[in-house]
C-alpha cells in the first residue's frame, strides 16, 4: 500500500512545487505546509493500515478513508519524543514543572474571562440550594457574582505561572481593540515613578522572506535627502533585492513592483470602428460610474453572495414555471437547488427559503392578476441583440470625441451591439409589447425612478427598433416596460409593480445618444471615476482614485 502511495506521490510532481512554496512563507508558504502535513498523514493513515490488513488493496484503503467520519488517530496523550514542547492548559499544568514556561495571550477579557457561566434560568444555582451547597438569596448578600469568577481566574493564572522553576514568560498585546491583562500589573507591578506605564516591546520583522524583502524594497524607495548614511543604506538594500531576484524571489526583482511597470499598451479596448458590445443590464452602471463597471466585470464584485445566488434560483424556478412545470416539481426543483447552497446558520437559511417561498408565490399573484388585466406571455429569457449603425455626432458633444473631426466632417459615433436578455416579454390588450423585468431586491424603487430606469427604457428601445419584430410584428410601437419586485409586495400578496410609460420618437432618440455614449466611455483607454450617492456602498471603492479609502488603479 505505502510503494503504491508512494509512486502516485512521485508521479504527481507536487513535492517540488509545493516545497518550494512552503520555503517562501507567507499566506502561499502556511497552505503548502498545511498541504505536506495532509500527505505525512496520508502516508501514516496507509502505514497503520497495512498493518492492520496486510492483505488489503487499494480500493479497500480508499473506502476506509472514505468511511471515516473522524480522524483515525487516538485521542490518548502520548509521550514526547526527544526534546518537546509541552501545549497545554492552565487545568491540565497542576501538579507539574518545567524549566521555563511561557503565558502567551494574557489579554483583558479572555483573562480573567468574566462572562458568567451556567444556563439562562440559573438552574444550576437552585441545585447548589436543593443539594445544601448554596444559601438563598438575601440570606447575607449577595456582593458580586463576578467576584468568584475572577478569584478563579486569578488562581488559574498563578497556577500557570508556578509552573515555571528558573524562567517564566508572560506575553500580552496592546492595541486599539486589545489591552492586557489586569493580572500583569499584579505579577509585575508597575513603579509608580513609571510616567509612560509599562515599557512596550515591538517586534522586529519576521524570519521569512516576504517581510524581507519588504523591508528592503521600503529601504530602497525611501528618499535619501542628500544624506551620505541613508544613500550607503539605500544602496545596501539594492544590493541585497539583486541577490534575492537572482535567486527568483518573489517581489524582488522590480518589474514585479506594483505601479512601476510600464503600461503594457495605451491603446484603447476596442479598435476605432469596431462593434461596441453593450448590455442594457449595464446602462445605468457605466453612466454614473464607468470605473465602476470596468472593475465588477472583472471580477470586483461579490457575485458568490448568497442575494445573488438567491436572485438566480428565483429566475430560473420562474422561467421553468412559465414553461409548464407545475408547483410539485418547482418545489423540489427548488429543495435540490438549495440543499446545495451554504446559506450559514440553519435558522438563516430557513428564513431565506421561506422568502423564496413567498417571492414565487407573490409572482404567481401577479401571474394571475395580470392576465385578468389583459398581459399575454410571448416568451421568458428571451435574446436580445439588435446593432445599432454608427452615424455622424452631429452636435459634435460626445465624451468619446477628441477633437479630431471638423464641421466638414463631424466624427463618426461606434457601432453598437445591443446584447441582453428580457426576463418576459409579453403583449398588452392593444398587441404593444411589454418588457417585464423581475426583480429580487427587497425594496421597489419610486415611480419616478421607474419612469427614468435605463434598463427599461434600452429595451423599450431595442423595441422600437424592432428587436422583437419576429414575434410580435413589424409594426408594433413600445408598449411600456415594468419591474415586478416579488419581495416586495403589497398587503394583498400582489409584487409592486413600478412602470414605464412607452417611449416616444423623441425620448428614443435620447436613449440612443445614451446608448452610442456608453459605448465610447467603454471602449478607450480610460475610465472614469464618478463621486456619487452610491459611492459609499460602491463595492470596488478600495480601488477607487476618487475616494479616500481608495488608490490608483494601475493597469500592467
Amino acid at each position: 500500500m505505502e510503494e503504491v502511495l508512494w509512486r502516485v506521490w512521485r508521479q504527481s510532481g507536487l513535492a517540488k512545487r509545493w516545497g518550494e512554496a512552503s520555503s517562501r512563507g507567507g499566506p502561499v508558504g502556511a497552505h503548502a505546509d498545511r498541504d505536506l502535513d495532509a500527505v505525512l498523514a496520508l502516508f501514516d493513515a496507509a502505514a497503520r493500515y497495512t498493518d492492520r490488513l496486510p492483505g488489503a488493496d487499494v480500493e479497500g484503503f480508499t473506502s476506509y478513508l472514505t468511511d471515516q467520519q473522524l480522524p483515525g488517530d487516538t485521542l490518548a496523550d502520548r509521550a514526547p519524543r526527544g526534546e518537546a514542547v509541552a501545549l497545554l492548559t492552565a487545568h491540565a499544568a497542576r501538579g507539574r514543572e518545567w524549566e521555563v514556561v511561557a503565558v502567551p495571550s494574557v489579554q483583558e477579557g479572555s483573562w480573567p474571562d468574566l462572562r458568567l457561566r451556567g444556563s439562562l434560568l440559573g438552574n444550576e444555582r437552585l441545585v447548589d440550594l436543593v443539594a445544601g451547597v448554596a444559601e438563598p438569596a438575601g440570606a447575607h448578600g449577595t456582593v458580586s457574582r463576578v467576584a468568584p469568577l475572577l478569584a478563579e481566574e486569578r488562581r488559574l493564572f498563578y497556577v500557570a505561572c508556578s509552573r515555571s522553576r528558573s524562567r517564566l514568560l508572560v506575553s500580552a498585546v496592546q492595541g486599539e481593540d486589545e489591552q492586557p491583562s489586569r493580572f500583569l500589573d499584579e505579577l509585575d507591578p508597575v513603579p509608580a515613578t513609571a510616567l509612560e506605564g509599562r515599557a512596550v516591546h515591538r517586534p522586529g520583522r519576521a524570519l521569512v522572506l516576504a517581510e524581507l524583502v519588504g523591508e528592503l524594497r521600503r529601504a530602497v524607495t525611501a528618499p535619501d535627502h542628500g544624506d551620505p548614511e541613508a544613500a550607503a543604506s539605500r544602496a545596501r538594500a539594492a544590493a541585497q533585492l539583486a541577490r534575492l531576484a537572482a535567486e527568483n524571489v518573489p517581489g524582488a526583482h522590480p518589474d514585479e513592483w506594483y505601479g512601476v511597470a510600464p503600461p503594457s499598451s495605451d491603446a484603447p479596448l476596442r479598435a476605432p470602428g469596431a462593434l461596441v458590445p453593450v448590455s442594457p443590464s449595464d446602462i445605468e452602471l457605466i453612466n454614473s460610474c464607468p470605473l465602476r463597471w470596468v472593475l465588477q466585470r472583472h471580477g470586483g464584485d461579490e457575485t458568490g453572495a448568497l442575494s445573488a445566488v438567491t436572485g438566480s434560483l428565483v429566475h430560473a424556478l420562474v422561467q421553468a414555471g412559465a414553461a409548464g412545470a407545475d408547483p410539485a416539481e418547482l418545489e423540489a426543483a427548488l429543495r435540490t437547488a438549495w440543499d446545495r447552497l451554504d446559506a450559514g446558520a440553519p435558522w438563516y437559511g430557513r428564513r431565506e427559503l421561506a422568502r423564496v417561498r413567498e417571492m414565487l408565490a407573490g409572482f404567481d399573484r401577479w401571474v394571475a392578476e395580470s392576465r385578468a388585466e389583459g398581459l399575454r406571455l410571448v416568451a421568458v429569457e428571451q435574446a436580445v441583440q439588435l446593432d445599432i449603425a454608427a452615424e455622424p455626432d452631429i452636435a459634435g458633444d460626445d465624451p468619446g470625441n477628441d477633437g479630431a473631426g471638423t464641421a466638414e466632417e463631424p466624427p463618426i459615433r461606434r457601432s453598437v451591439r445591443l446584447r441582453g436578455r428580457v426576463d418576459r416579454l409579453e403583449v398588452d390588450a392593444e398587441g404593444r409589447p411589454v418588457v417585464v423585468d423581475v426583480k429580487t431586491g427587497r425594496t421597489a424603487v419610486s415611480a419616478k425612478t421607474a419612469a427614468e430606469h435605463p434598463q427599461l427604457a434600452v429595451y423599450q428601445l431595442a423595441t422600437a427598433l424592432g428587436a422583437f419584430s419576429d414575434l410580435v410584428g413589424a409594426q408594433a410601437p413600445p408598449g411600456g416596460a415594468r419591474l415586478v419586485y416579488v419581495a416586495d409586495r403589497y398587503a394583498s400578496g400582489r409584487p409592486k409593480e413600478p412602470m414605464q410609460e412607452p417611449l416616444d420618437s423623441e425620448t428614443a432618440a435620447e436613449w440612443r445618444d445614451v446608448v452610442w455614449r456608453c459605448a465610447e466611455e467603454t471602449s478607450g483607454t480610460a475610465f472614469v471615476a464618478r463621486v456619487g450617492s452610491d459611492c459609499e456602498r460602491c463595492p470596488v471603492r478600495s480601488s477607487c482614485p476618487a475616494v479616500s479609502s481608495g488608490r490608483s488603479v494601475v493597469s500592467s
